[in-house]
């Protein structure tokens, strides 16, 4: 999705995008004229904007806790793939 629909559907301003997006917490395709956000990017922001406001976080938390999160997101494929594997 475009930059637009991203921030409306996020409900967030330019700039704390182009904060997340240098920080490394967001990660659109595409360069800085024609961004396109996934689901994924929405779905980050989202959890990034909950983790500010509801959990309290400060932003030097954020990247240690998207992280961890991507860390158990990664092992989840690995162990899906490996049991694939030794059900074949």
């Amino acid at each position: 999705m475009r930059t637009a629909d991203f921030l409306m559907q996020a409900r967030l301003d330019a700039r704390a995008v182009d904060a997340w997006v240098m920080s490394g917490w967001l990660r659109p395709g595409g360069d800085l004229a024609g961004r396109e956000f996934s689901d994924v990017d929405l779905a980050r922001a989202r959890l990034i904007t909950e983790l500010r406001g509801d959990f309290g976080l400060n932003d030097e938390a954020i990247p240690v806790v998207l992280d961890l999160i991507d860390q158990v997101h990664g092992l989840r494929r690995l162990v899906r793939a490996l049991m694939e594997r030794s059900r074949s």
